[in-house]
């Protein structure tokens, strides 16, 4: 066979793995609640296709190890990412049946504090206030993809694909961790004593609208994924990327406080948050450095031919 012969088991990158395992967790969720769950075919069938076409691009890769391919590969393994997270949608409302752990949770922050931060915010809260942390709280969503892009267009491969994964573990950790404390937020919560509207004067509403139409459930507050992505973005940039650390770890701090402000977590979801970005880093990081040599990568560092 050569001495190119893989064993079919290395067929899967790290990423894969991570991928299909946080898909059968999800499958179990389902198992638990399919007779009451009116999606249950359809989720069956999107989970099938996902396994199909993880496995396709696994076996294309190992075929073709080529770099030239490694933009397919990198939004393979993001479609798949995107596609699992919209699932949620179908599963973590039924699964909750409806209950929620906002009580205990607001209940503590004011143990804490003595008041709700969010309502006692309001004392403060002011139109171009509200516009400039929607804006901030919006560059949430680009972080990530920037620090990839940059990596990925400067063919730190290796970089890129350690980042994907802490990423990939820091949003798959948080997503199960829904389904055990399924938290609405303050803004839902306590929305009859937030008195005083969070109205901005252009871009606010608008993306709150987004925010709004893409979040597959109301139920996704605990642990804080805007702290936890931010904190380990900026953990990223400054072990993959240094020339944008010092401007991602100021957006960390306007962004983690723009969480409170807007309503959307409590102190205890933002601390949370905070704890799970280390705990994941660091578990992502070890991991890959453990057991990458016992996969595929997910992206081609060199031809398969001259190992260059």
């Amino acid at each position: 066979m050569g001495n190119n012969y893989k064993p079919f088991k290395n067929i899967l990158s790290l990423i894969d793995v991570t991928s299909l395992t946080f898909m059968l967790v999800l499958v179990g969720f389902l198992a638990q609640i399919h007779d009451l769950n009116p999606y249950t075919d359809r989720l069956v069938s999107f989970y099938a296709i996902v396994t199909i076409f993880v496995a396709a691009i696994a076996y294309f890769r190992y075929k073709n190890p080529n770099p030239s391919y490694n933009l397919i590969y990198l939004l393979g393994s993001i479609a798949i990412f995107l596609g699992l997270y919209e699932s949620i949608s179908g599963l973590l409302p039924i699964y909750t049946g409806g209950k929620t752990y906002d009580v205990w949770i607001d209940n503590l922050d004011k143990s804490i504090l003595g008041v709700s931060p969010t309502v006692w915010l309001q004392k403060f809260t002011f139109p171009l206030l509200t516009e400039i942390l929607y804006i901030f709280y919006f560059i949430y969503f680009l972080m990530p993809v920037v620090l990839v892009t940059i990596l990925f267009r400067r063919k730190k491969y290796y970089d890129t694909e350690v980042s994907v994964l802490t990423l990939f573990i820091n949003y798959y950790g948080a997503y199960i961790l829904y389904f055990f404390v399924p938290v609405q937020g303050p803004r839902l919560h306590l929305a009859q004593q937030h008195i005083v509207p969070l109205d901005g004067y252009f871009f606010a509403g608008h993306i709150r609208d987004i925010i709004n139409f893409f979040e597959p459930s109301t139920l996704d507050c605990f642990p804080s994924l805007h702290t936890s992505i931010v904190i380990i973005v900026t953990l990223l940039a400054a072990k993959f990327y240094k020339r944008i650390y010092k401007l991602y770890l100021f957006l960390s701090f306007v962004i983690i406080f723009s969480l409170i402000y807007l309503r959307y977590h409590y102190i205890l979801d933002v601390l949370a948050g905070a704890l799970w970005a280390f705990v994941s880093f660091y578990l992502a990081i070890g991991l890959h450095k453990r057991y990458h040599h016992k996969f595929q990568n997910l992206l081609v560092h060199q031809t398969h031919n001259n190992g260059k």
